[in-house]
């Protein structure tokens, strides 16, 4: 999703030929709908009771179809964010489905972490979040330069990868098996450290028996 936004944003830059007080609309724009877009996942979830990886299903599946928008502008002039129309469009459609990933997302995590263990996730998802930030957009530059210059054609690859991206989450992310498994860690934990904490006492009162002995 980061790299399809910064492919996006340098479409969109190109688009309104980088004036300024036009980009400043967009960026209002785009901030009203994220608002709009927050407030109403969280509406939605909490009136209709639903779960959190149904929430960020919907929001994969979104960034399936942003992609796809961007993949149909490598074919034809008349789609796939070649228009200033579409740009404004790309703001709303952001704020309102894709923008509340980045909640969900931290949710998510959450979710799947074992209590006592959030700093070693979280900490694992920001690096894994910051080297795909990097990587991706040196991947989509590179296709563009054997495309000869399509900015559009990371498209493909960004389609393909957030396709497979989201059967994953549909077929192997499964957050009431999660929490059983998270269960059973934390109680095998608390039995080594018992057992750890037996061996412990064992030493120091054999320890004693010695010094009693001298």
């Amino acid at each position: 999703m980061n790299t399809t936004v910064t492919v996006i944003a340098t479409l969109q830059n190109s688009i309104v030929s980088y004036n300024t007080l036009e980009l400043t609309y967009l960026l209002i724009v785009g901030i009203a709908a994220q608002a709009a877009g927050i407030y109403g996942f969280w509406f939605l979830q909490r009136h209709y009771q639903l779960s959190t990886k149904t929430m960020f299903n919907i929001v994969a599946f979104s960034i399936i179809i942003l992609d796809f928008w961007g993949m149909v502008g490598i074919w034809t002039q008349k789609f796939g964010f070649h228009h200033v129309w579409e740009v404004w469009l790309y703001q709303v459609y952001y704020g309102l489905f894709v923008c509340p990933w980045y909640s969900y997302s931290q949710i998510m995590i959450s979710e799947v972490t074992p209590r006592g263990r959030e700093f070693l996730f979280f900490s694992l998802f920001s690096i894994v979040g910051k080297t795909s930030s990097f990587i991706g957009p040196l991947v989509s530059s590179a296709i563009i330069d054997r495309s000869g210059g399509n900015n559009s054609t990371p498209f493909y690859f960004l389609t393909g990868l957030s396709a497979v991206s989201f059967l994953m989450l549909i077929l192997f992310v499964d957050l009431r098996k999660s929490r059983r498994e998270q269960e059973v860690f934390l109680e095998g934990e608390e039995v080594a450290r018992r057992s750890l904490g037996e061996t412990e006492k064992e030493k120091e009162e054999g320890n004693k028996s010695d010094d009693v002995k001298v």
